[in-house]
């Protein structure tokens, strides 16, 4: 699932990664084309008040002349050849004296009392014909000279820019929509972006647009969208090949337990008097379908750190069962099987019933399963480790406890715990030799468990002095290469084919 799901996930990151340029693309052209959109509307009703500038002084010229008839006419012929104005009128004492339209007419209503402002945006209510218009005014001697842009021209500048710039004149507190509405600006509602004139008392307002927008999106970079999609489809692909090639010691472990990589080797445990099979240590061993066997201090410690070795464990005791339960007939009554077993798996809360399982696998036949308390970690920090163990202890199953001396193992564990064996570690059986003082520590540790009552196995037996040692302090529990080194489940089974089972030993290796 987890191969499937971080190349799923990447690919999606991939994907979600690219719209968001995309868009971010699409969103940056959309506000530089509105904003460009304002820039240029701006430029064009700077040219169609310059009109209204030049029509403004004709008609102080006419004013100075006092209005006369040719002066009307000339005011007349300014506003027709300036194709965007609309009026020009002359004020003087509250009245208009002149103006370009004929006869005279006025176009504003009481216009006497209009502000003083340069440019004003006047409503239709507030002209005769009842149409908006730009207002340009200049002062004059005890008067004001008012030029009239017509709407009709401002609006096709606003109207003619994009939709989407959502483009409004706005002078002073009011503004001119596209549809040519007067309103108070700001409006109550939305808001815009305004680009100032550099030559005259007004702006552009316009409309930043959205920063997501699917229509945008699907209109303008579908092709990008259907690009990114491929790429990131692709890159979900090379990232799964990626990781199927390169992943950690710690995937590689998962997998070797999914595929059945991890199996049990058999080391025999001998009766140090008899030389019959007491019993065998399962101990994993990874046969890795490239690398070849991978040695288990390289594995069994990553095991333990990343929680893989709880179905570690249940995968190999699931094993043993299936493979020494055709071999019950031709074993010995009470037959010993030893599994190593982490403080982690004992605190599980699977594992009361996973070694219950183990014994019903061999139909209750006499097979005692010996748990072999390993102390790679303080055991007696683990909340319920003492509790499942005693437990599994009053159920008939039986514990030992692993290379006792070493590690973390220590009185106050033979105290807390119901242990029935220690198992004395190959590095004090490794001191027997004739030196004197050399087996004292091996000596204190035999007296210490004759004290408690505990069984002893002895661990790295190689040498016919360190059996004959053993022997002396009748320690018959013997475990090591002196007897027989792991070995497979076959060449385990040549041994016990190949005698009658009153007759099961193990040669001691010369």
């Amino acid at each position: 699932m987890r191969n499937v799901m971080v190349p799923f996930l990447s690919a999606l990151l991939l994907f979600l990664a690219g719209m968001l340029i995309i868009n971010w693309q699409l969103w940056n052209m959309a506000t530089l084309n509105n904003a460009g959109t304002a820039s240029t509307s701006t430029l064009k009703i700077d040219d169609i008040l310059a009109e209204a500038v030049s029509a403004a002084k004709k008609a102080k010229d006419v004013a100075a002349e006092g209005c006369s008839s040719t002066g009307q006419q000339e005011l007349g012929t300014e506003a027709a050849l300036k194709p965007h104005l609309r009026a020009i009128m002359i004020q003087q004492q509250d009245k208009i004296i002149c103006t370009s339209l004929p006869g005279n007419g006025v176009l504003i209503v009481h216009p006497e009392a209009l502000p003083t402002e340069k440019l004003m945006l006047l409503a239709g209510n507030q002209l005769v014909n009842g149409v908006p218009v730009l207002i340009f005014q200049v002062p004059i001697p005890e008067g004001r000279v008012i030029v009239s842009v017509s709407d009709a021209h401002l609006r096709d500048v606003i109207a003619g820019a994009s939709d989407s710039a959502g483009l409004a004149l706005v002078v002073g507190k009011r503004m001119l929509t596209r549809q040519g509405d007067v309103s108070a600006y700001p409006p109550a509602t939305g808001s815009a972006t305004l680009t100032q004139s550099a030559h005259f008392p007004f702006s552009m307002a316009w409309q930043t647009p959205a920063f997501f927008s699917m229509s945008r999106l699907m209109q303008q970079g579908w092709s990008l969208v259907l690009l990114i999609f491929v790429l990131s489809v692709a890159g979900g692909i090379l990232i799964r090949r990626y990781r199927g090639k390169s992943t950690t010691f710690e995937d590689d472990l998962r997998k070797a337990i999914l595929r059945g990589e991890i199996i049990p080797y058999y080391q025999p445990i001998v009766n140090g008097d008899t030389g019959g099979l007491y019993g065998v240590e399962v101990l994993a061993r990874w046969k890795h379908p490239k690398s070849g066997f991978i040695p288990p201090d390289v594995f069994i410690p990553i095991a333990e750190r990343s929680g893989l070795i709880i179905p570690l464990t249940k995968g190999l005791m699931a094993k043993v069962v299936s493979q020494l339960k055709p071999l019950l007939p031709k074993l010995p009554d009470g037959f010993h099987i030893g599994i190593n077993i982490s403080a982690r798996h004992i605190n599980a809360p699977s594992f009361i019933s996973d070694c219950s399982a183990f014994e019903k696998g061999f139909n209750g036949k006499k097979v005692k399963l010996v748990l072999e308390v390993t102390e790679r970690e303080p055991l007696l920090e683990h909340p319920h480790l003492v509790e499942n163990l005693n437990a599994l202890h009053q159920a008939g199953f039986v514990i030992a406890l692993d290379d006792f001396g070493t590690g973390y193992s220590g009185l106050s564990c033979l105290h807390a715990l119901a242990i029935d064996y220690i198992k004395i570690d190959k590095s004090f059986v490794n001191r027997v030799s004739e030196q004197k003082d050399s087996t004292i520590l091996l000596d204190c540790v035999i007296e210490l468990a004759k004290k408690l009552s505990l069984h002893i196995v002895a661990e790295g037996v190689e040498t016919k002095e360190q059996w004959d040692y053993l022997n002396r302090n009748a320690i018959t529990l013997l475990q090591g290469y002196y007897f027989g080194k792991p070995v497979s489940y076959i060449e385990f089974i040549k041994v016990i084919l190949s005698k009658p089972r009153e007759e099961v030993r193990m040669d001691h290796q010369r």
